[in-house]
């Protein structure tokens, strides 16, 4: 009887310890809830869409829904004659959500006189002092333009693992330069090259 009751005293503790063993470690759980949190977090396209939004929502001058805005690729606030794959299609996604609201996006790729950029690969933004000259020669209430700084950091003290972002300052700007809105996001864990 007592040796029965060693025995399974004995095959309970094994299960405990087979138990213990199987489960993940804490660094691993740490790791998983981790990488989780920053596949919520990767979607460019909502942070962007979301951004128009917020955007538009707290805008201090009227917005014409009948009047053209031009959307300009995002460049590096490090280089603002420089874009990028990330730059430019930030601006293409930017450009979508304000159709999707109902105001006139004015298409600008079929038009190469608004192009300020010496190379195709650099997109199509507008520097401030050719607002004026190009929303006049458009016929536009203004302007969409932003600019970005990426970089990586760690995620918490502890932990061995980095997120690379992006962050990004979007404005509403009339044909006189004047900024009638403005909204800062960050888009988490992006590929650092698509943004070069």
């Amino acid at each position: 009887m007592r040796t029965r009751s060693y025995l399974t005293l004995l095959l309970a503790g094994f299960f405990v310890f087979v138990a213990a063993a199987c489960a993940p470690a804490p660094y691993d759980r740490q790791k998983a809830a981790l990488l989780s949190e920053k596949l919520k977090k990767t979607d460019i396209v909502n942070s962007t869409e979301q951004a128009t939004d917020r955007l538009i929502g707290q805008c201090n001058v009227f917005l014409d829904r009948n009047e053209p805005i031009i959307v300009t690729s995002l460049v590096d606030i490090d280089d603002v004659r420089k874009s990028s794959t990330l730059g430019r299609m930030s601006s293409e996604i930017v450009a979508n959500r304000l159709a999707q609201h109902g105001y006139q996006v004015r298409e600008i790729k079929m038009g190469h006189d608004i192009f300020v950029s010496d190379t195709d690969s650099e997109g199509e933004f507008i520097l401030s002092r050719e607002l004026q000259q190009i929303g006049e020669r458009h016929n536009v209430q203004g302007f969409i333009v932003g600019t970005y700084a990426v970089g990586t950091y760690a995620l918490g003290k502890r932990t061995r693992y980095l997120d690379t972002q992006a962050l990004v300052s979007l404005r509403y700007v009339n044909t006189d330069n004047i900024i009638g809105c403005s909204y800062n996001y960050i888009v988490r864990d992006t590929d650092l090259y698509m943004w070069k």
